[in-house]
């Protein structure tokens, strides 16, 4: 096999980008094609809180969270299955969990760009 027959999807895979949670290191680099799709319906849920009502801190910011807290049990729960949900609420704060939720979001954006730009070359 000549080194021009093969295809590298390697290339696909972003830079590795590591957080620390709660004792754990996770890679958040990529979303995991067994997460994919669960994870862009629950960005999605995110996306349609109304920012201005968010900032009011009553129930439409309580479920937010709920939303968002859910998003990195997902993320986690096929490599880290004891990452659920009371271990979030045990083990990390809001503050954490928010830009984790970032983290997983931006790793999202990067899989579905990288799909885009690859079909381009």
């Amino acid at each position: 096999m000549d080194m021009d027959d093969i295809i590298d999807l390697d290339v696909l895979r972003p830079k590795q980008r590591v957080i620390k949670i709660g004792g754990k290191t996770i890679d958040v680099s990529y979303v995991p094609c067994a997460i994919t799709f669960e994870v862009d319906i629950a960005v999605g849920k995110i996306s349609a809180y109304d920012v201005e009502k968010l900032k009011e801190n009553g129930e439409e910011t309580k479920n937010a969270f709920k939303d968002i807290l859910q998003l990195c049990v997902l993320y986690c729960k096929h490599k880290y299955p004891e990452m659920n949900e009371q271990w979030f609420l045990d083990n990390t704060t809001a503050s954490q969990v928010e830009i984790f939720a970032h983290e997983i979001q931006e790793a999202l954006k990067v899989s579905y760009n990288g799909i885009g730009t690859y079909g381009k070359n």
